[in-house]
């Protein structure tokens, strides 16, 4: 079941922060975009390619609809999140546009698989030449 937030920041290219109401109390969440790993913003221009596109698909205060899958070590949650005004997927859209790697992407997630695949295909965003960017996790 999806929970309403409000995004309040985006940090990096996987990374949003948002308002969450808790007991009727607005709280502030880290949200880790679920099944994918933009470039870390030292890895030029990547990283910040990633974090300026999605930065276009959501705007300060947005409405976004949150599905949480889980948690990481940093407190954030894991979570696939959509655009409540269209309900687009802004995880599958960084994947289509080759902003990110698709990182334990489970086989079951067809969408994202696809839309990694096109990217290569296509040669798009980070896909256009071989390096660390690809594999932001081993960079780390």
């Amino acid at each position: 079941m999806s929970e309403l937030m409000r995004l309040t920041y985006t940090y990096d290219g996987d990374t949003l922060g948002a308002t969450r109401t808790v007991n009727g109390q607005p709280e502030q969440v880290k949200l880790r975009l679920a099944y994918i790993d933009a470039p870390e913003m030292a890895q030029s221009p990547w990283g910040i390619r990633a974090r300026s596109y999605l930065r276009t698909l959501l705007y300060v205060n947005e409405p976004i609809l949150v599905d949480v899958i889980g948690s990481d070590k940093y407190g954030r949650l894991i979570a696939e999140v959509l655009r409540k005004r269209d309900y687009g997927n802004l995880g599958l859209r960084l994947a289509l546009g080759g902003y990110v790697a698709l990182w334990l992407c489970p086989s079951t997630q067809q969408g994202y698989q696809a839309a990694q695949a096109i990217a290569q295909y296509k040669k798009m965003g980070i896909w256009s030449l071989p390096g660390q960017h690809q594999t932001p996790w081993l960079y780390r």
